[in-house]
């Protein structure tokens, strides 16, 4: 059972880049399309991945989310 059931780690990637942008520990996921905004800078989020595995977070969180971003343009 995790520690903290009703969170998640979540770690953030910028499309085509393969070294990890940010890691975030949140109670909710953002979900395809919506925009996320990191020191003034906008991203869109490009694609969602879960990580079920049984030992994907230590036991600490409910689950391992990999998020890919782009760049917003004009925003």
């Amino acid at each position: 059972m995790p520690i903290f059931p009703d969170h998640y780690a979540i770690n953030f990637y910028i499309r085509n880049d393969v070294k990890r942008f940010s890691r975030r520990i949140l109670s909710q996921v953002p979900s395809f399309g919506d925009t996320l905004v990191f020191n003034k800078q906008r991203y869109r989020i490009h694609s969602v991945e879960w990580c079920l595995d049984y030992n994907a977070t230590n036991r600490e969180y409910q689950a391992l989310i990999n998020i890919e971003m782009i760049k917003a343009m004009g925003e």
